[in-house]
């Protein structure tokens, strides 16, 4: 049995194709082990009885001028410190997830010759993946545009496989008694990612708050799932929803996603692309509201495949206020035409997606590949 350290963290969005990667390697009689920053947030995010994680820390890019001089220095200690992680490991090879956190582990797994595999999920390719794609065997792609955005000489190892989904996600069932709600009232699933999304948290509930205010009988028809990211904006909604009347699951972090995007009616998200993947995946109708300030506005990008089949609708954080709220998400929620045709399109748009099998599988069977290939190192 051959193991891969599965290097990343900071959000559920870049682990989560992990998840799904290291159940598709089990499938294949192998294993797989995440490397992660060990920051204490973690916990939260992975299944009860997880084996340990490897605490594989890597610095963030520092603020101001003395923080950008100084991260090559605080990279090359971090560096050193995952090299020693990956001697005691021994793994067969290591697949970067993407973001900060596994780029010193994916450097170190290059300087010791391990086979490294990088994963871009985003319609363009981050940073790291980029800077690191001279150093790998193969590079997986979720979305075919990210292609473009790789290195010239690095696209022949680039390979599609379309949105990598977990297993539990793309099988849940509808459940709206998990969240203690009704099943004959409407349901707004908001969800700004696993480490929240302030701007957003505020305007669904200004937003849903004000509607009742005009329309008290709004208590008795919608009723609202809300991930928050943390316990203090948990505590924030649960009061306002409380005072308003509304029925509503609050929590920092839902780990039963799958089960509350099939269950809501409408879904209220950011633009990750493990969100965006979810929801695609399942045909949900979403109203997205991209995270406003990445340089590449991946988030917009993110979401155009779904606004261009009709599965979805953006709005700019800038533009939720009130009404707008009213008008794009609580219309839409109320109106069973609109739901039927958003959630047919994501359904029918499914078959048209490049790589829509089980990109976890095809993954995995690439790592197992490159383990023999290189000697079935383990």
């Amino acid at each position: 049995m051959a193991t891969v350290v599965l290097a990343g963290g900071g959000s559920v969005g870049h682990l989560a194709p992990g998840f799904a990667v290291r159940d598709a390697l089990r499938a294949l009689g192998h294993d797989g082990v995440f490397a992660t920053p060990g920051e204490a947030r973690e916990a939260a995010w992975f299944p009860p009885g997880e084996p340990a994680r490897l605490a594989t820390p890597s610095p963030r890019r520092g603020k101001g001028v003395l923080g950008r001089a100084l991260l090559p220095l605080r990279l090359a200690r971090a560096v050193v410190g995952a090299r020693r992680v990956l001697r005691a490991a021994s793994p067969g090879a290591v697949l970067a997830l993407g973001g900060w956190p596994c780029a010193a582990t994916a450097v170190a797994a290059s300087t010791l010759g391990l086979p490294l595999h990088l994963l871009a999920t985003d319609a363009v390719a981050g940073v790291v993946v980029r800077r690191l794609a001279g150093r790998a065997r193969r590079i997986w792609l979720a979305d075919a545009r990210a292609l473009d955005t790789l290195p010239a000489a690095a696209r022949l190892k680039a390979t599609v496989v379309g949105p990598v989904v977990r297993r539990a996600v793309r099988t849940a069932r509808r459940d709206a008694a998990r969240f203690g709600l009704d099943p004959a009232r409407r349901t707004l699933l908001v969800v700004g990612g696993s480490l929240g999304a302030q701007g957003l948290n505020r305007r669904a509930r200004e937003g849903l708050v004000a509607a009742l205010r005009d329309d008290p009988a709004l208590a008795g028809r919608v009723q609202v799932i809300h991930s928050t990211g943390t316990d203090e904006e948990a505590a924030a909604a649960r009061a306002d929803y409380r005072a308003a009347g509304v029925v509503a699951d609050v929590r920092a972090f839902v780990p039963e996603i799958g089960e509350a995007l099939v269950t809501a009616d409408l879904v209220l998200c950011r633009g990750g692309a493990g969100t965006i993947a979810e929801v695609g995946t399942l045909g949900r109708p979403a109203v997205v509201v991209p995270y406003p300030h990445h340089a590449d506005r991946q988030q917009f990008k993110n979401a155009e495949p779904l606004v261009a089949r009709g599965q979805a609708v953006v709005v700019e954080e800038g533009a939720l206020d009130a009404p707008t709220f009213r008008r794009e998400v609580l219309a839409r929620l109320l109106d069973d035409a609109a739901l039927t045709r958003m959630a047919s399109a994501g359904r029918a748009a499914d078959r048209d997606v490049e790589g829509t099998g089980d990109a976890a599988a095809t993954i995995a069977l690439g790592l197992v590949r490159s383990i023999e290939d290189a000697g079935g190192r383990r």
